[in-house]
């Protein structure tokens, strides 16, 4: 279970193994132009999780999809595309803790395709962390 904050604003993490299912929202900015508040919901699977680089520093890279639903406004923007999570990791306390960065190049795919570069959601980046639950 974890916290994210940068692209969208806040996002609730829930990683069950290779999973990541995240549930967030933007608070203004991005999606829709005008107010840019929107609900974010992704699924991502780790293809590379916790491959080592040095010490506690750890790589992952990952393949998923997200849907946003714009909530500002007039707007009823909704978008659904792919996602390519890649991050930095570090771990703390035992493993228990981790910390991280992470960038996601995105590819809408409706309501048409756009590629990262022609987007202004194209990229979608954050820091945060995970605990580790005992259970």
């Amino acid at each position: 279970l974890g916290l994210e904050v940068g692209n969208p604003a806040a996002v609730l993490i829930i990683r069950p193994g290779p999973w990541d299912f995240k549930v967030g929202y933007n608070f203004g900015g991005g999606l829709g132009g005008d107010g840019g508040k929107f609900f974010h919901v992704s699924l991502d699977y780790r293809i590379v999780d916790s491959y080592r680089l040095v010490d506690f520093l750890h790589l992952y890279l990952g393949l998923g999809a997200f849907a946003q639903v714009v909530t500002a406004g007039d707007n009823s923007d909704f978008a659904l595309g792919a996602r390519i999570p890649v991050g930095l990791q570090a771990f703390l306390l035992k493993g228990t803790v981790e910390i991280f960065l992470e960038i996601v190049p995105t590819v809408a795919f409706y309501p048409s395709i756009v590629p990262p570069w022609d987007n202004p959601q194209g990229f979608q980046g954050y820091f945060g962390f995970t605990i580790k639950s005992p259970f």
